[in-house]
């Protein structure tokens, strides 16, 4: 890292203790490196030179604001004036770096021969933009080019408050560095004069950008926005970026790991075995970039994934010279610690130090805990390293993923240049709702060749997301679906029931164990408390029991102590569960195929999936979660046959995917494309914006509420009380940061409707342990109805 001669310093400060210059120079700097060590060569029509010398403006640019004698008294004032000072209009820098950027860009590319003048001018454009958002969220590409007369009466202000002298120094040092302009204020005043006329034309032409329907100008956009707000985090937390040392991990570790294993000899383990082999045998074709293993339930698909993606890793590095990232993501945190916890083993036993800078585990309740040569990080600097996802192979949530993806937020923006030169893993990728498919397929089509990155589907249900020959298929998926036999889907759809039909009427044998998923969680518990009449071992699940207990409880469950089980769908996805007969309420044919993956995993015996349609007083409870074109499709499926043998169930869950494509609209896919196209980040009351991207589409408005149920929560409450206190908002973020994950191990999420509203205690809904029977039930969990609390 270059550092400044501090006698030639220009005496203004980015940061208290920090000149500007050294912190404009140490950002263009990691900016740059961490795109010299991307493997991205182009993005449309500009070459990785191009974009690098437009990071390096940016980065060199970015705070040039902070020069104003507004922000240097800011910067040095006590914590009362600086709750005024920082309100005050003159005390912002965005808009006056994003002025010297966007000439600054204009001096660096004029004259570049493979550059038209339009080209010029939108990379200047983005410099602006990026500049000018960089401490906030990105908007709407069209208002972005608007500077306000009032923005210009200000700007000029700030200008004319800076000191000649001190800029004078400073711009000697950035010109050393390669800017190509002189920065003094006689230069920035005549800037500043002419931006809104510079502006109008890119205003005209960006309203052209969605006729285009080219998703590269997003690309490039999120890539050099992500670089520098990533490269100015790391900066101020860390001083430098840290250095990446990819190790060579053969596959075949992997094989290694299994050998460890006590795997008997029965015929699943062979197919796995054999699934395993095939996925393996295969050479990966670097042309590819989408690649599928369609495996049923079962058959391991999490190993053979993990070895796949590091031969393909070993491959692309031997043949291009650099080393992909393995980002692996899954749609659920019950299953993230689970397969996070496999690969931690896998390579342990392989010898490796599985420090964080190798193996990261992300997602909001993320421990701040990071590890490297046995250097353990601050939690300021953990949660730097943590959120850019500066780690080899990282193990996060399909939310983390396509937010980082598809987002205008500057936290989830950060780290969208780590999804360049990387290899991602959708596990479980058909709990991705069909109104987001042609939009993930569009993405994901540019994203895998304009960024060098690879795309592997890893499911028991194939969704049509891309269509069947534009997906490398890894296995003859038909092969192990047909050898199958475990379970029959035997569908009782002639009429409804209620649930105190279904549980008086179900016949609970000794010698068998019994799983029934229900769509809601007050169907779930009405079933739960009948069939508590019935069986004394017996167990409930839903997201109204605190995380902790819900961990206990899959835990039981995998054991086999438990031979009743009642949940909500929670259980469906990646959970290793395993029942003889499962009852699922109706739900979509992909729902039901995944209930049916929680059914005599292993082929011990013929196992049973029943599906049946309950009803409350007013309508099915497949209604209030479905959409009824899906359960329409499912339904005159389901119709047709008395029972579905295991072997047929790839047939039927392809016309279902087939017949989803012919019936349902992808309207909010494409209104979400027009927004990609048009550089349309935020929503207004008439049209979509990208942040209208919502993997989890909460229907209802929902509240948490702490439970205190042990002394250990006790505890946990009174830290959270005590942070509380804290007065410096970082500070308190920080601190809570750190008890964050055990926090929400007693944190419910309960509809914002409930009757039964607990009160709220420093800023939180809370249940203490003195009044838990009013709110809170141990088996059943929160009580959304229930008495007025007196305390």
């Amino acid at each position: 890292m270059t550092v400044v001669n501090k006698s030639y310093s220009s005496n203004l400060y980015s940061h208290p203790n920090k000149f500007l210059e050294d912190h404009l120079i140490n950002v263009a700097q990691i900016a740059c490196q961490n795109i010299m060590t991307s493997s991205v060569k182009k993005i449309g029509r500009y070459d990785k030179s191009i974009l690098m010398r437009l990071v390096k403006i940016c980065g060199l640019c970015h705070d040039i604001g902070k020069a104003t004698s507004y922000f240097q008294k800011y910067l040095f004032a006590s914590d009362e004036e600086k709750k005024k000072l920082k309100g005050m209009s003159e005390t912002r820098h965005g808009l006056l770096s994003a002025v010297v950027s966007f000439y600054a860009a204009q001096a660096e590319f004029t004259g570049e021969e493979s550059l038209r003048s339009g080209e010029i001018a939108f990379l200047s454009f983005i410099a602006f933009w990026t500049i000018r958002k960089h401490h906030g969220n990105l908007e709407d590409i069209i208002d972005e080019t608007g500077v306000t007369d009032k923005d210009i009466t200000i700007l000029i202000d700030q200008i004319k408050s800076i000191n000649k002298n001190k800029l004078s120094k400073l711009s000697e040092e950035l010109k050393t560095k390669g800017l190509k302009l002189e920065i003094t204020t006689t230069s920035m005043l005549e800037w500043v004069d002419s931006i809104q006329n510079d502006l109008k034309p890119l205003r005209r032409r960006f309203r052209r950008l969605e006729r285009e329907k080219n998703i590269q100008p997003y690309l490039i956009t999120n890539f050099i926005f992500s670089l520098l707000i990533d490269a100015d985090k790391t900066e101020v937390v860390l001083g430098e970026t840290p250095k990446r040392r990819p190790q060579f991990i053969d596959y075949t570790i992997v094989d290694d790991y299994k050998t460890t294993l006590d795997i008997k000899k029965t015929n699943i383990n062979e197919l796995r075995e054999k699934a395993y082999k095939e996925v393996l045998s295969k050479e990966p074709d670097l042309d590819e970039r989408v690649y599928s293993i369609n495996l049923p339930t079962g058959l391991g698909k999490t190993f053979t994934s993990l070895a796949f993606a590091l031969k393909l890793r070993n491959k692309i590095s031997n043949k291009k010279g650099h080393t992909p990232r393995i980002i692996y993501s899954l749609p659920f945190l019950s299953i993230i610690e689970q397969n996070a916890d496999q690969f931690e083993r896998v390579l342990y036993t392989a010898g490796f130090n599985v420090d964080t800078d190798l193996l990261l585990k992300h997602h909001h309740l993320s421990d701040l805990y990071y590890k490297k040569d046995e250097n353990e990080f601050e939690p300021d600097e953990a949660k730097i390293l943590i959120e850019g996802w500066n780690s080899e192979i990282i193990v996060t949530t399909f939310v983390q993923l396509f937010h980082t993806l598809l987002s205008n937020r500057n936290k989830t923006l950060r780290k969208f240049h780590r999804l360049s030169n990387s290899i991602i893993l959708l596990d479980e990728v058909q709990s991705i709702p069909f109104k987001y498919w042609l939009l993930m397929k569009e993405v994901l089509k540019d994203l895998v060749k304009e960024m060098d990155s690879y795309v592997v589907f890893v499911t028991a249900t194939e969704p049509l997301i891309f269509e069947r020959h534009e997906v490398k298929s890894l296995v003859d998926r038909g092969k192990y679906f047909s050898a199958l036999d475990r379970v029959v889907i035997k569908p009782q759809l002639q009429g409804t029931m209620k649930v105190e039909e279904l549980a008086e009427h179900v016949d609970l044998k000794p010698d068998k164990s019994y799983l029934f998923i229900l769509n809601t969680i007050k169907s779930a518990k009405t079933a739960y408390k009948l069939l508590k009449t019935k069986s004394q071992h017996i167990s409930f699940l839903s997201t109204h029991i605190i995380p902790k207990e819900r961990l206990n409880r899959i835990n039981e469950m995998k054991s086999g102590e438990i031979k009743v089980a009642v949940t909500t769908q929670l259980v469906e996805a990646g959970v290793d569960i395993d029942f003889d007969i499962v009852y699922r309420d109706l739900a979509p044919l992909d729902s039901i195929n995944q209930a049916a993956g929680r059914c005599n995993r292993n082929g011990k015996n013929q196992g049973e999936v029943i599906v049946v349609s309950l009803t409350d007083d007013k309508r099915r409870y497949s209604s209030y979660i479905y959409d009824d074109v899906l359960l329409d499709i499912t339904g005159k499926m389901l119709e047709k046959n008395d029972c579905i043998r295991e072997k047929d169930f790839l047939n039927i869950i392809d016309n279902y995917y087939k017949t989803m494509q012919e019936k349902m609209a992808s309207d909010k896919s494409r209104q979400l494309l027009s927004a990609v196209y048009k550089l349309k980040y935020d929503s207004t009351d008439e049209t979509i914006g990208i942040n209208d991207f919502k993997l989890i589409d909460y229907t209802y408005p929902k509240i948490d509420v702490f439970i205190e149920i042990d002394d250990d929560a006790k505890k946990v409450w009174e830290e959270y009380v005590r942070i509380k206190e804290i007065k410096n908002l970082f500070k308190r973020r920080l601190e809570f940061s750190q008890i964050k994950a055990n926090f929400y191990n007693y944190t419910v999420a309960v509809p914002a409707t409930v009757d039964n509203r607990p009160p709220e205690v420093a800023g939180f809904r809370y249940v203490n342990i003195n009044s838990l029977e009013d709110f809170y039930d141990r088996e059943t969990g929160f009580k959304c109805e229930g008495v007025t609390p007196i305390w």
